[in-house]
């Protein structure tokens, strides 16, 4: 499929502009902790990049059902994927899982509370 020339930096600014407005509404979603993972991090832009997050937010909801909130509150014109974990579960298996592992080491935080 062609692709216009410059569609990847244009992405870019996209999803930079897009990270820059959600970092303001965090605060009042109840976030604790939110790490940017992914293309935005790695630098890797495609068409297809998404805004990828690790979210530490204290709830009671089942774990597949968490990330729901965010795509109700989050009005976002790029694509969102989130993975939420509450505190404790944060702080247990950012160790162990190895997914969370590579977020934690490879990630950047983008809001503490």
């Amino acid at each position: 499929m062609p692709m216009r020339v410059g569609f990847i930096q244009y992405r870019r600014q996209m999803l930079e502009q897009q990270l820059a407005e959600l970092m303001e509404v965090f605060p009042t979603l109840g976030i604790q902790k939110a790490i940017l993972i992914g293309d935005a991090v790695s630098g890797d832009y495609s068409p297809d990049s998404t805004l990828d997050f690790i979210f530490v937010q204290e709830t009671d909801r089942p774990f597949g059902r968490r990330a729901d909130f965010f795509s109700y509150h989050l009005d976002a014109q790029v694509a969102i994927t989130s993975q939420v974990y509450t505190s404790a579960e944060f702080e247990e298996l950012q160790d162990t899982l190895p997914a969370l592992y590579a977020a934690v080491k490879q990630g950047r935080v983008v809001f503490d509370a």
